[in-house]
């Protein structure tokens, strides 16, 4: 799996965390139950900063010098993740895409 990070969602997380870390996850997404085709799926999710449980569990890569901490589902789930910073205005927050 390839972990890609855009220079600008580093600046914003070299800016709003000291440790300079993220959390990528696996998000569910549940079909539809009303009998029609639509399908489930799977996405990735990322967060600010690495809790002290996810450390030891968690495999880390540094990418431009930020250290991405993701489970071992990613691996099995998503050839490449892509990290960008989205928002409007003063509000910013972080997105993940997921092939």
């Amino acid at each position: 799996m390839e972990i890609y990070i855009e220079s600008a969602a580093c600046d914003y997380i070299a800016k709003k965390n000291k440790d300079k870390a993220i959390t990528l996850s696996v998000g569910k997404r549940e079909g539809a139950n009303c009998g029609c085709s639509v399908k489930g799926g799977y996405f990735p999710i990322v967060k600010l900063g690495v809790s002290p449980f996810d450390i030891d569990t968690y495999n880390k890569m540094n990418i431009n010098g930020i250290e991405a901490y993701y489970p071992d589902s990613m691996t099995s789930s998503f050839k490449t993740v892509t990290v960008k910073v989205e928002g409007i205005f003063f509000y910013k927050q972080l997105l993940a895409l997921g092939i």
